[in-house]
């Protein structure tokens, strides 16, 4: 008998927790990029705060084509995480390169298997060479190379400038040995 109250008493609280811990489906948001190549980015992002994370999800989609799915990290507000400039760099192989900014920082972003060891697709630029492991070391030597042999800087700056987006952090990352 004192097993069966202690089932009454102990599921309710039990199936509260289970519940307020569990993912939740929170509202979607998108808005468009389009930039000054005629590129269109339609970008969906929701933030999630669950417990014991929180974190932005951004999806990024160029036509019916996703080209990004990532994580924003630990939430310190959504806006931090969504993209605000967009263009595509190049296509070396089966992999697209594109470059992505957010108000946190800019990154290359690869569209495709990049490297399945490491399986890096997101690479932060202006990283200093000390903050840097290893593995990213070697990556980026690896993805600029990549890049310079599949457009030129001239090519690259052209784009930039054409979008009216600044180049210096990229240009940097282009120019790594």
């Amino acid at each position: 008998m004192r097993l069966k109250k202690a089932y009454f008493v102990l599921l309710p609280f039990l199936c509260i927790f289970l519940f307020s811990c569990g993912v939740q489906d929170y509202p979607t948001y998108t808005y468009q990029i389009v930039n000054s190549l005629g590129e269109d980015y339609l970008v969906n992002y929701c933030e999630q705060t669950n417990y014991p994370e929180n974190n932005t999800r951004v999806k990024v989609f160029r036509g019916k084509k996703k080209v990004m799915d990532y994580n924003g990290g630990s939430y310190s507000g959504c806006n931090s995480y969504t993209p605000s400039q967009i263009v595509f760099i190049c296509k070396s192989g089966d992999v697209d390169y594109y470059y992505l900014r957010s108000q946190l920082a800019e990154y290359i972003v690869a569209d495709g298997m990049v490297d399945l060891k490491t399986n890096y697709n997101m690479l932060m630029l202006n990283k200093s060479k000390s903050e840097m492991t290893d593995d990213e070391k070697k990556v980026y030597s690896k993805t600029s190379g990549t890049i310079r042999s599949a457009i030129s800087a001239e090519d690259v700056e052209k784009r930039f400038s054409a979008c009216g987006y600044s180049s210096e952090s990229f240009m940097a990352f282009y120019n790594y040995s």
